[in-house]
């Protein structure tokens, strides 16, 4: 039988966690980056050991880099490697297979919460086109202590299982375009459906289940309920594009801060470093402020776009921030860990805050096999009649996040 050493934090460099002591006082104090510190730690400890914003009130040790690893890696950096002349860092995946933890701290005024899953990413074929199929898989959700699951979220759980693993279609910028698995999803609903009715019983639910079934016929409808998915927004993010010379420029980016306010444009700063950091990984960096056009009201009201046609005047205009560290794998060019953080200052402020990092250990450099797969290039995302995608509200909440009372209750 197989001995596994059980984890001792005596294994390992560690700072001991005084009274009054925070994230951010600490970073300072060892004159290290907030990110880079809660990025080690959470590379090596226990799953409940893993900080989000703050230390967990339970944590006394916080596993640092030793002197002797920083200097061993400080000796030689490696520069990144680019595939063309204005410098597009490349989109390598093939054999990526990997297991993550994800966490997403939801905050609306003083209200917080937060929810882990892990989840599987396995890079399965790549076509001739530079399309790759990758496939999710959500292996076990983690909420508070202080949550209790209700029938409802119950309910939510066993219907949503039957998206993973999910096939996703991801374009040569490491961005993903497509669910390429329609037909397999809607099997598995056919399979599971009697045995979900068996458990959960009542005309309620029977009417619930139908419209679910109803919206699984549609591709669109699918593909439209995964568009706020904070895993796959942030993980495949489009990284994979051209620096320029400067290896820095100016960036649009969208992101869902709420499945209520949904894609929120944010103008960044991108820059990636020229060489990996001590950690053997190709840094990049997003940060930035809000830039959308919708009012004070157009968000309070949660529209999709701006209500006035003409510019909002400026005292409607709002604050809001986006900022992201990628730190990736320079074998792939995939991500290894990632902190995400936007917020707006709406009358009661809102802010999703993203962390996931590699539960695996780090692997061997691998090449590419050049295994292909045909991927229709015409199967890109399309826009659907704006009240079919309220209609989705309730399936994309179950897809994002598995609990639909918490996120309802939060948003």
């Amino acid at each position: 039988m197989t001995y596994v050493v059980p984890f001792s934090y005596n294994d390992y460099f560690t700072y001991e966690i005084e009274v009054g002591d925070t994230l951010e006082s600490v970073a300072a104090k060892l004159d290290i980056e907030v990110y880079q510190l809660r990025s080690y730690h959470n590379t090596y400890c226990p799953l409940e050991d893993c900080i989000g914003r703050s230390f967990p009130n339970h944590l006394k040790l916080l596993i640092l880099q030793s002197e002797e690893e920083k200097q061993a890696q400080e000796a030689y950096r490696e520069k990144i490697h680019f595939s063309t002349k204005d410098f597009k860092l490349p989109f390598l995946p093939a054999h990526l297979d990997k297991n993550y933890l994800a966490m997403y701290i939801i905050e609306k005024g003083n209200e917080r919460h937060s929810i882990k899953e892990e989840i599987n990413v396995k890079w399965l074929a790549t076509d001739s086109n530079e399309y790759s199929l990758i496939e999710i898989d959500r292996k076990a959700l983690y909420i508070n202590d202080n949550y209790s699951k209700s029938p409802s979220d119950e309910l939510a759980e066993k219907t949503a299982s039957i998206f993973y693993p999910l096939e996703i279609v991801v374009d040569s910028d490491g961005k993903w375009i497509d669910i390429y698995n329609f037909d397999a999803v809607r099997n598995r609903w056919y399979n599971l459906k009697n045995e979900i009715l068996s458990d959960f019983n009542g005309n309620a639910v029977k009417e619930r289940l139908k419209a679910f079934e109803n919206k699984l016929e549609h591709d669109d409808i699918i593909r439209e309920s995964f568009s706020n998915d904070w895993f796959l927004r942030a993980f495949f993010n489009g990284l994979n594009i051209e620096y320029k010379e400067a290896l820095k420029f100016q960036n649009t980016i969208s992101f869902p801060v709420s499945h209520k306010l949904r894609d929120v444009k944010f103008i960044v700063e991108q820059t990636i470093l020229p060489a990996v950091d001590q950690y053997n990984l190709v840094n990049i960096t997003q940060k930035g402020l809000l830039s959308d056009n919708r009012s004070k009201d157009d968000f309070e009201n949660g529209l999709p776009f701006s209500h006035y046609i003409s510019e909002t005047v400026e005292s409607e205009k709002l604050q809001g921030t986006f900022e992201a560290h990628y730190f990736l794998d320079p074998n792939t060019n995939t991500v290894e860990s990632l902190f995400l953080e936007c917020a707006i200052e709406l009358d009661v402020p809102q802010k999703i805050t993203i962390i996931i990092s590699n539960l695996d250990e780090q692997g061997k450099l691998i090449l590419d096999t050049g295994n292909e797969l045909y991927i229709s290039v015409d199967r890109k995302p399309q826009e659907t009649e704006q009240e079919i995608k309220w209609m989705l509200i309730a399936i994309i909440v179950i897809v994002a996040l598995l609990v639909y009372g918490i996120v309802k209750f939060y948003f």
